[in-house]
């Protein structure tokens, strides 16, 4: 079982420095509509300075950039994960609305990550690339970077449709195609690689460092999705992702792992379309009990499932033996 003393939860420090008349040498007897008070308050009237590195330097955590999904009013940004080993944040799964924001907010570093993995290309889970790319022109860069994301489907994009729609010379932001270029002037080039959607077993395509990242194919709804595993050393991490899970194979990638991060999007007693793209809790808690998971981390929450806690944690405590956690953005976790 996990303590949860093993949370590391957003660190906030702030540091106040107010720079006053007496402190510049200045005449106190100054008023409101003194120029030397108005240019001392607009110039620098004072600094803040904000920490929220939540991880901790040695060891893998599994930190929680937006634990929301597609909603306005929930204050949480949309999916997106990150794993860090020894202090850098190594591999980022999914990079959906505001998660840019929140891995700046965590202290992570561009030029530390490895491999992107999208496991699905909905707004809630993609829209943030752009962003990304955008703030790399800064951050000089010099690997190439792996991005991993679905093959085409039925009635779905692949990984590199949509980065050509969106990113190519005719797309929306066509300044960013540069960066799917070997000759790059931005200092590296994404290097794009789609995971086949009808294929039953897990794609096993990457490795460095004894880092190691693993895919399989799921449903959602009329759509596919990926769910998604991190392995480093004995630790294994797998990201559901959205999906109803009707072909049962987040079973097969999730054998064996330490934490699971489900996603969280409708109640128990869910029914129709909704339960075509995802799963209810008693169903994450099974492949969290078949995995021998400690750790089953709730996500991807929704207006649905929020305001529910108490009913979902009995769902899954009748099945699942280890620790349930309902996710916040910028929680860190540890094995």
């Amino acid at each position: 079982m996990l303590g949860l003393s093993r949370l590391r939860r957003p660190l906030l420090a702030m540091t106040v420095l107010w720079s006053s008349a007496q402190a510049l040498g200045e005449s106190t007897d100054m008023t409101m509509d003194d120029p030397r008070l108005a240019r001392t308050v607009t110039e620098r009237p004072f600094e803040v300075v904000i920490d929220r590195r939540a991880c901790g330097t040695r060891g893998v955590y599994v930190q929680v950039l937006g634990a929301g999904a597609d909603d306005l009013g929930d204050a949480q940004a949309s999916s997106g994960y990150l794993v860090w080993v020894d202090g850098k944040a190594r591999v980022l799964i999914d990079m959906g609305t505001g998660s840019a924001l929140r891995f700046e907010e965590s202290g992570a570093d561009f030029k530390d990550l490895y491999a992107v993995g999208l496991s699905q290309l909905h707004v809630e889970h993609s829209a943030d690339l752009p962003a990304f790319l955008q703030g790399a022109a800064n951050i000089r860069r010099k690997e190439d970077l792996p991005l991993f994301g679905p093959a085409p489907g039925e009635k779905t994009l692949g990984l590199k449709t949509w980065t050509s729609r969106l990113l190519g010379p005719n797309g929306a932001y066509p300044h960013l195609a540069d960066y799917f270029s070997p000759f790059s002037q931005g200092g590296f080039e994404v290097q794009q690689e789609e995971i086949e959607s009808a294929n039953r077993r897990p794609w096993r395509g990457f490795r460095r460092d004894g880092i190691a990242l693993s895919a399989i194919a799921t449903d959602h709804g009329q759509g596919t999705s990926l769910a998604w595993r991190v392995d480093v050393g004995e630790v294994g991490i797998t990201f559901t992702g959205d999906t109803g899970n009707r072909r049962q194979t987040v079973k097969t990638l999730a054998e064996g792992s330490t934490i699971i991060v489900g996603h969280h999007a409708v109640p128990e007693n869910v029914r129709g379309f909704a339960r075509d793209e995802h799963m209810p809790p008693s169903q994450l808690a099974k492949i969290a009990e078949e995995a021998n998971a400690n750790l089953l981390i709730l996500s991807h929450r929704t207006p649905r499932t929020r305001g529910r806690e108490l009913q979902t944690r009995r769902e899954i405590e009748s099945v699942f033996k280890g620790a349930v956690l309902f996710a916040n953005d910028m929680e860190c976790w540890e094995p």
